[in-house]
């Protein structure tokens, strides 16, 4: 009797763990449909679980970051354009004034020859 007994508690518990198992398969399969409007494929939910992983570990970029350092890019040369322009118009400044500094050199030459 006991043995009976055992057995049909072993066979409740088998019953009630595949009841369990089949409402949990079941439930997931409705979440995923209703996630992606489908049931994946395993490939699909393995690339959507490990892409970032995938990505790190191959050195590749994404295209947003991509797009973050062209943008960086963009900003780093038009500013370091418009320095150049600051450092055009200086040296054209300092020319002027080397020039200018030259004539009175070359002044003060002819002034200190004629004595």
């Amino acid at each position: 009797m006991v043995a009976y007994s055992i057995t049909l508690i072993i066979l409740i518990i088998v019953i009630l763990v595949g009841i369990f198992y089949f409402f949990r398969y079941r439930a997931r399969k409705k979440a995923l449909k209703k996630k992606y409007g489908r049931i994946p494929s395993h490939m699909e939910l393995y690339f959507e679980e490990y892409f970032d992983e995938m990505i790190e570990s191959w050195d590749l970029v994404k295209k947003d970051e991509v797009d973050e350092w062209v943008t960086d890019m963009s900003e780093r040369v038009i500013n370091v354009s418009d320095d150049i322009d600051e450092l055009k118009a200086t040296k054209q400044n300092i020319d002027q004034e080397l020039s200018a500094v030259e004539k009175r050199i070359e002044a003060l030459k002819k002034k200190e020859s004629r004595r």
